[in-house]
């Protein structure tokens, strides 16, 4: 990886770890607001790596309660039981608590780019 990129990292919750035996117990209104959100949140990285694919390095990891080796500032928000996606650029807290949306990730870019 190249020492000029900013690293944008974004750890989420596992979508379907409320769901003992899969997503096909749901009713189908909560599978299509699931499958949705993560239609949406595919889209915005992909934009994402399109658009910055020579200045960001995306890392993109769902959080599972069995692992422990995250990061040191993953782990941080880990022990104070804040809310995930957790977005970091740089290893600096940029979200906390919901994923942005696409032009919010332009403008953390643009901010922490700077």
């Amino acid at each position: 990886m190249e020492s000029n990129k900013l690293i944008l990292e974004i750890y989420q919750g596992d979508p379907f770890s409320g769901a003992c035996c899969g997503p096909g117990t749901s009713s189908p209104d909560s599978l299509e607001k699931l499958r949705k959100m993560l239609t949406e949140r595919s889209q915005i990285l992909k934009k994402l790596q399109e658009a910055f694919e020579d200045e960001i390095f995306l890392k993109s990891e769902i959080v599972s309660p069995k692992r422990w080796n995250y990061p040191e500032h993953v782990r941080r928000l880990m022990a104070e039981n804040l809310p995930l996606p957790y977005i970091f650029i740089n290893e600096q807290t940029a979200t906390i608590g919901r994923f942005p949306s696409y032009q919010e990730f332009l403008s953390l870019i643009q901010s922490f780019g700077s």
